[in-house]
C-alpha cells in the first residue's frame, strides 16, 4: 500500500513539473518586457472613464490584462484570478512597434498596447496597471490641487486611496474606480460630468458589494476630458451645465463672485484670475457655446 501511494506521489510530482514546464516561455525580446491593456478596452477607458465597464465588455473575448516577462506571461481574469498563458498558446502571439507604441496581438487575434516596461518580482505589474488607470480617469482632475496620484494611490483631500482593480465582487454600473481608505471602501460614480464618492453597502447574504446612494462627496467637472476645448452637454443636469459654461469663463480668469464656483475653479492648478476680464475675450465659438448652454439651463427650469 506504501509503495502504491508513493508511486502515485512520484507521478503528481513529476506531472506538477510537466505541468508547470507547459508554462515556460522561450525567452522573451526585453522590448516586449511588460505590462499589456487589451486596446479595445483601453479605447473605452478613455471615452466613458469607467474602468470595470470597458473590462467586462470584452471580458469573454480577450485576456484583461497581459503581464508578460522573460520566460512567462500572466493573464487575469477581472483582476481576481491570475494565470499562465501556456507556451502553446504564446507560440501564435505577435508583437508590432510602430509610432503608436508596442503592441501585442494574442493567438485569437486580440490586439493589447503595452502601458509599462516593468514588472514586480513575482512578474506582475498591478501597480504600473492602476498607475496607468488613474491617469486616464483623473485626467482633468490632475489639474486639481486637491487630488495626487502617487504612484497607484491617489490622494484626495489628503487622504490616501489604493485602487481596487477587482470586477468580481463589486457593483461596476456607473463606477469608475473603487476605492479603499485605511478604514472604508468607496465607490468613485461618473454621474454625467461629475464625480460622487459613495460608500458602500453589502448585499444580502451575497459577497457582492453595492454602491450606496448618499454621496460622500462630489467632485465637479471631474469627468470633462482634459484639452476638450467644448465638453458635450447633453442629457446633463442643470448645475452642471453651469458649471460647463462658467469652465469657458474660468479659462479666461473671470474672477468668480459666487463662493461655489469661486472655490471650484480656484482649485485647478491652470486657473488663473484676471481682474481685467471682459466678455470681449471670448471667440465667437465659445460665445455660441455658452448661449446654447444658457438656452439648455432655462428650459430645464
Amino acid at each position: 500500500m506504501k509503495k502504491v501511494i508513493l508511486s502515485f506521489l512520484v507521478i503528481l510530482i513529476f506531472s506538477g513539473f510537466v505541468f508547470a514546464g507547459d508554462y515556460d516561455l522561450p525567452n522573451v525580446d526585453s522590448r516586449y518586457i511588460g505590462t499589456y491593456i487589451p486596446v479595445e478596452a483601453d479605447n473605452q477607458i478613455n471615452k466613458t472613464k469607467l474602468l470595470y465597464e470597458a473590462i467586462q465588455s470584452g471580458h469573454n473575448m480577450h485576456h484583461d490584462v497581459l503581464f508578460l516577462g522573460k520566460n512567462k506571461c500572466y493573464s487575469d481574469k477581472g483582476f481576481h484570478d491570475g494565470y499562465a498563458i501556456t507556451k502553446e498558446e504564446f507560440k501564435d502571439f505577435r508583437f508590432v512597434t510602430n509610432s503608436n507604441g508596442v503592441f501585442c496581438i494574442d493567438d485569437k487575434g486580440n490586439s493589447y498596447k503595452k502601458i509599462s516596461n516593468t514588472l514586480n518580482e513575482r512578474g506582475y505589474g498591478y501597480s504600473e496597471y492602476t498607475n496607468y488607470v488613474l491617469n486616464v480617469i483623473f485626467d482633468f482632475a490632475k489639474d486639481m490641487k486637491n487630488i495626487q496620484i502617487q504612484g497607484d494611490k491617489i490622494i484626495i483631500d489628503g487622504i490616501e486611496y489604493s485602487v481596487n482593480l477587482d470586477t468580481v465582487f463589486f457593483e461596476r454600473k456607473n463606477v469608475a474606480l473603487w476605492l479603499n481608505s485605511e478604514k472604508y471602501s468607496y465607490a468613485l460614480v461618473k454621474n454625467g460630468v461629475n464625480g460622487e464618492l459613495h460608500g458602500c453597502k453589502r448585499a444580502e447574504e451575497e459577497m457582492f458589494w453595492l454602491v450606496d446612494e448618499k454621496v460622500v462627496k462630489e467632485f465637479p467637472l471631474m469627468f470633462v476630458k482634459a484639452g476638450d476645448d467644448f465638453p458635450s452637454y447633453w442629457n446633463l443636469p442643470k448645475n452642471q451645465l453651469r458649471y460647463l459654461r462658467n469652465l469657458i469663463y474660468a479659462r479666461h480668469g473671470y474672477v468668480f463672485k459666487s463662493q461655489d464656483l469661486k472655490e471650484l475653479f480656484e482649485n485647478f492648478s491652470w486657473y488663473k484670475a484676471n481682474p481685467k476680464f471682459t466678455e470681449e475675450a471670448f471667440d465667437w465659438q465659445e460665445k455660441q457655446y455658452i448661449e446654447q448652454l444658457l438656452k439648455r439651463e432655462k428650459e430645464g427650469n
